[in-house]
């Protein structure tokens, strides 16, 4: 359902934690990366979105975190 999506995304992963006693009880994570702010929100607005959260999310998930990030900053000299 999410390659029905017509918005951009770029290295979509689903996976289970390598350990997952370090997630405090998630079991499942999935990451997208999309070209611009503007492609996210209509990603988020899609229906295809909507359908999907509706199947996939609560009550059939107990709980879930999403969060966004913002790619754009400057890289870490770390």
């Amino acid at each position: 359902m999410i390659a029905d999506i017509p918005v951009p995304k770029h290295d979509v992963r689903v996976g289970a934690p390598i350990n997952p006693a370090t997630t405090r009880g998630y079991d499942i994570m999935l990451s997208m990366k999309f070209e611009t702010i503007d492609d996210f929100k209509a990603y988020l607005a899609h229906p295809n979105h909507m359908k999907l959260l509706k199947r996939y999310g609560p009550p059939l998930l107990r709980d879930m975190i999403s969060y966004q990030i913002d790619g754009t900053a400057p890289k870490s000299k770390l």
